[in-house]
């Protein structure tokens, strides 16, 4: 019974540290924002981080972001959003790139963040980060 406690508690534990991990490559104050134009030819599932609007929901998760060098859909899961975005507000997207030879480059979102008005700094939208 000890020896399944003691297993339980490793294997939460090694999660939490994965999770914080995670957290820290995330780091949205510290993260180099790349363009929709370069996104474009990047390899399927680099880590890519992107700063503009969100301004056409697809339906299904899916998105219309758009900066100020082009649009590209990303997937975001509905626990990464904490309610309507306005479509005049700045969000920051940490995401995967999803680029498959024949198909359209794409997004899938790990962690979203609004940022304040008026400021460059993100604020979190929700602190749940999706694995």
């Amino acid at each position: 019974m000890k020896s399944v406690f003691l297993t339980s508690l490793a294997v939460v534990c090694a999660a939490i540290f994965s999770f914080s991990a995670n957290a820290a490559n995330h780091d949205a104050k510290n993260a180099t924002v790349s363009k929709v134009s370069d996104v474009q030819n990047m390899a399927d599932d680099a880590v890519v981080y992107i700063q503009g609007y969100l301004v056409q929901n697809l339906g299904d998760e899916m998105y219309v972001f758009q900066d100020d060098s082009g649009k590209i859909n990303v997937e975001i899961d509905d626990d990464l959003l904490n309610g309507a975005i306005a479509p005049d507000a700045v969000v920051w997207i940490a995401a995967t790139v999803d680029n498959e030879d024949g198909q359209p480059v794409t997004l899938e979102a790990e962690e979203i963040q609004m940022l304040p008005a008026n400021s460059n700094q993100p604020m979190a939208m929700n602190s749940a980060s999706k694995k």
